[in-house]
């Protein structure tokens, strides 16, 4: 679990700040080793996200209350809070759950830091501190269409790299890469993600005729092919 702590505290070094900051932190954490399961009785918030936890630092950092803020944090597209408060949790000796860890990577995609986005997920998800679920994938998959231009070959990845963290893709992905399709009328590519459906047995949800109901020839090939 040391190793674990290591992933979260590196997370630190790697948000949107100067060099110098982001070096003292860095510097800072490595002198002070996180323990994700240390007990957090006596702990102290991190003295980073000292403006979200608490004022003087006298607040016990808990989970549920970092959360919600990692949730707030989303909302504001504040990407760097929400990273500091996700260190904050692992250097007060609390692991970070999966609904915590979703709205910090949340965040990052929401401020468009896809970079910063990859980290939290490199460091979090990759390294297995957190199981991924099908939210977290469709995070990234939202983050890479909204790019300019969108950068399906990286979204389609996002798509297959599921399989390897055990992981189904199911109607949530396929409606958002549905209704990006259906946003800038790419009949051909909709076509292929709804082949791709019924070839994989994906179930349509409510949501996926909401997903092209904007663009009639995507829909008409959805409902033939998908029998909604």
């Amino acid at each position: 679990m040391a190793a674990a702590a290591q992933h979260i505290a590196r997370l630190a070094a790697s948000r949107g700040t100067s060099a110098t900051t982001a070096s003292s932190r860095a510097h800072s954490a490595a002198r002070h080793p996180v323990r994700l399961l240390a007990k957090p009785r006596s702990a102290r918030p991190s003295a980073f996200a000292a403006d979200e936890i608490g004022a003087a630092g006298d607040e016990e950092v808990n989970l549920k209350d970092v959360t919600r803020k990692l949730m707030d944090c989303r909302k504001r597209k504040a990407a760097s809070n929400a990273v500091d408060l996700l260190v904050s949790l692992g250097r007060a000796g609390i692991e970070p759950d999966l609904l915590a860890s979703t709205a910090c990577l949340g965040a990052c995609v929401a401020a468009g830091k896809m970079d910063l986005a990859l980290k939290v997920f490199e460091e979090v998800f990759d390294k297995r501190v957190v199981e991924p679920d099908e939210v977290v994938f469709t995070e990234l998959i939202r983050g890479y269409l909204a790019s300019s231009p969108p950068s399906w070959t990286r979204a389609m990845n996002t798509l297959d790299r599921m399989e390897a963290f055990d992981v189904v893709p199911g109607a949530l992905s396929y409606n958002i890469l549905l209704a990006k399709c259906a946003d800038d009328n790419e009949l051909e590519r909709a076509e292929d993600i709804v082949d791709r459906m019924a070839d994989e047995g994906v179930e349509p949800d409510r949501f996926t005729m909401e997903a092209v109901k904007k663009r009639r020839s995507i829909r008409s090939y959805a409902k033939k092919v998908l029998m909604l």
